[in-house]
């Protein structure tokens, strides 16, 4: 590696220290009015903004947050069940929540999933998403 090279290499590692000091890891924002838009730390990077598996490579950046660190979403909003709230399914992005680990929750009754128990995983193929409840883990009453 060139010196060119060797400075922008620590240049990233820097920027996502500061990154992890400022955002924090697990910061998760206080919910306050339904519908209002917030901002919460990339669950499938875990905030560091990188791609977390280094496939491309370690200094890649996130495909979600595209190196932010943070998403945006819906308030009121719950875990993901197919992915866990991981934004990740084996070394894939969550088709359910999009990477973001979280879903927005809907205002209607509702009740545990029929078909996957509430487990939100498509029992036939473990990659993906339940069809009825969409990955969430709960359907409508209606």
């Amino acid at each position: 590696m060139d010196y060119h090279g060797a400075k922008y290499a620590y240049m990233v590692t820097i920027l996502s220290v500061i990154k992890k000091i400022f955002l924090g890891k697990n910061r998760m924002p206080v919910i306050s009015r339904e519908g209002k838009l917030v901002s919460i730390t990339c669950a499938f990077c875990r905030g560091s903004g990188n791609d977390p598996f280094g496939i491309m490579s370690h200094l890649s950046t996130c495909c979600v947050c595209k190196g932010k660190g943070i998403v945006k979403t819906l308030s009121p909003y719950r875990r993901c069940a197919h992915c866990s709230g991981t934004g990740a399914v084996k070394t894939l992005t969550c088709t359910a929540c999009m990477g973001k680990g979280i879903l927005p929750i809907t205002t209607e009754d509702t009740r545990i999933c029929p078909v996957c128990c509430g487990s939100g995983d498509d029992h036939s193929a473990s990659a993906m998403y339940c069809l009825r409840c969409r990955g969430r883990g709960y359907v409508s009453l209606k």
